[in-house]
């Protein structure tokens, strides 16, 4: 790696003056798990971490993903499309597959088979236990739900089957109480189960293509499913309503998982990329690139230290590890992490380094450490103004040239591609910072208008402010929502900067043409102006 000069690190120490407390927790790809020779499709974790994979090449693995050793490996004679563990016994693994439509159980300690149950007349896509408990669902291409009772395997039974899909059943997930299964189908529905009698008390439409996964946050108040239609559904399982729809994936949406603290969800898709995001707020929170190809099995360890996902060549399996970025243990990132990652730049931990600086655990503390910290202090402010105040720190002066001197040097390392974005925006701003602070807060005119399908808003910052812009119809309906959090003084004009109305509703639906007004508020100011959606 190309080392960097004090006086660059003095550059990201004064650039970072002026932004916010990030989040605390960046995942990075660790390692890659190589065993398997077909795809890979089931993944689960055991309690104590271990990773448990079947594939089409008809076998199960189990992984200790601290080291990436492969612990064993069984034949199974038949394709695993499924994988499952109940919460309380991880050693008992139950999986299904494509050429032989029974399900078997093992117990993980030695591989060998327990028994099956049969009666799916097609192949096996989804498996989930109830919490605590022994009842498996399974989820089929016989466009059917059953429900099993395998706790005892001299006397494993059918319960019931239940019937209202009208397409495969491609995913089933059981709510963190028991009292709810959830299904999701190509039928393009998702439905909600009474697994005691059987009984379909719901279905939650909204996708407008196949529904490839459903999960349920830790607390069951979010259920999530993605879809072929390249989204992500939030739903309220009370209301059975749509909490909000997540956009951002260009391709099939194929895996969800919830982190095991429920203020992460993990999408898997066919654009090749994994994202994360917060399911409270729909905020995207990063995205994991490196895939060569769809992602369609996610799962995170109990500790949620460990993200597993399908690899690049398919046959693999991805590990991404989280790494605290609060290097000085605060809860926060600010400039003071960057600066403690300075402090130690060139060390190793081995030579005497503050540990919780060498960031990604390689044993050294160097630009990949800084930039880890980098991305995070960057991703937790939108284009962040730098006061002339900030920029000076003893005789370095941070300039826009430096600034691209360090990009140069940064893409010298090979270091991340994301990071180095993270510097040119940085020099972006740099490149604003002469600008005089607007003094009057003011709402401008949108553009394009007419528009469609997209707009943006413009406006200036007089004093850093709370700031949201909602959207009305004529007949004063609220349709949209944005909000844009706390925000510096500044002018908002660039596309870059200003609010996004994409012409949508809260549910995600294009709106119709006509008139619409948008009103700005920003602590006690409020401004409103018209536009006009023509189609």
């Amino acid at each position: 790696m190309k080392t960097l000069t004090l006086f660059t690190l003095t550059l990201l120490l004064t650039a970072a003056m002026a932004l916010p407390p990030a989040t605390a927790q960046e995942y990075v790809h660790t390692d890659t798990l190589e065993g398997h020779t077909q795809f890979v499709y089931g993944l689960a974790f055991k309690g104590n971490g271990t990773l448990i994979s079947g594939s089409n090449d008809e076998t199960l693995r189990a992984w200790n993903v601290t080291t990436g050793q492969q612990r064993w490996s069984k034949d199974v004679g038949n394709q695993v499309l499924a994988v499952a563990l109940p919460s309380h016994d991880p050693d008992f693994i139950a999986y299904g597959g494509l050429t032989n439509y029974n399900i078997r159980m093992r117990y993980s300690d030695d591989g060998d088979w327990r028994g099956d149950v049969a009666g799916h007349t097609g192949a096996v896509f989804s498996l989930a236990f109830k919490p605590n408990s022994y009842l498996l669902a399974s989820g089929s291409k016989d466009d059917t739900i059953r429900i099993w009772d395998v706790g005892d395997v001299n006397n494993l039974r059918h319960v019931r089957t239940l019937r209202g899909h009208t397409g495969n059943v491609i995913s089933v997930a059981w709510s963190p109480d028991g009292s709810t299964l959830a299904s999701a189908s190509d039928d393009g529905t998702v439905r909600l189960w009474n697994p005691n009698n059987g009984i379909n008390f719901a279905v939650l439409r909204g996708h407008t293509e196949t529904v490839n996964s459903v999960a349920w946050s830790p607390d069951g108040s979010i259920l999530a499913s993605g879809s072929h239609d390249t989204t992500i559904r939030l739903w309220n399982p009370d209301t059975h309503g749509t909490r909000r729809v997540l956009r951002g994936h260009t391709a099939v949406v194929y895996s969800l998982a919830f982190h095991p603290n429920g203020q992460t969800l993990a999408s898997g898709s066919d654009d090749r990329t994994i994202r994360l995001w917060n399911p409270n707020t729909g905020t995207h929170k990063a995205t994991l690139t490196g895939y060569a190809d769809a992602i369609n099995g996610l799962a995170f360890s109990p500790n949620g230290q460990t993200l597993a996902g399908r690899g690049a060549k398919q046959t693999d399996i991805n590990l991404w590890r989280l790494l605290s970025v609060d290097v000085t243990g605060n809860g926060s990132v600010t400039r003071a992490d960057i600066r403690a990652v300075a402090d130690n730049y060139g060390k190793t931990v081995a030579g005497g380094a503050n540990r919780r600086a060498d960031v990604n655990n390689d044993g050294k503390v160097d630009i990949d450490d800084l930039i880890l910290v980098a991305k995070a202090v960057d991703a937790a402010a939108a284009a962040p103004a730098i006061a002339k105040g900030d920029i000076e720190t003893g005789r370095a002066l941070l300039r826009a040239a430096d600034v691209k001197q360090w990009i140069r040097d940064a893409k010298d390392a090979n270091a991340d591609p994301a990071g180095i974005a993270a510097l040119e925006r940085l020099l972006a701003t740099l490149s604003r910072r002469d600008l005089p602070v607007p003094k009057k807060t003011v709402l401008l005119a949108n553009y394009p208008n007419p528009f469609n399908p997209e707009t943006w808003i413009p406006y200036q910052l007089a004093e850093a402010a709370e700031v949201t812009v909602t959207i009305h119809a004529s007949d004063g309906k609220l349709v949209r929502t944005l909000a844009l959090g706390q925000l510096p003084a500044g002018v908002y004009q660039t596309q870059a900067r200003a609010a996004y109305w994409d012409g949508r509703n809260a549910q995600g639906e294009p709106v119709a043409s006509g008139v619409y007004f948008y009103t700005l508020q920003a602590g006690d100011f409020i401004a409103t102006k018209k536009m006009v959606i023509r189609k």
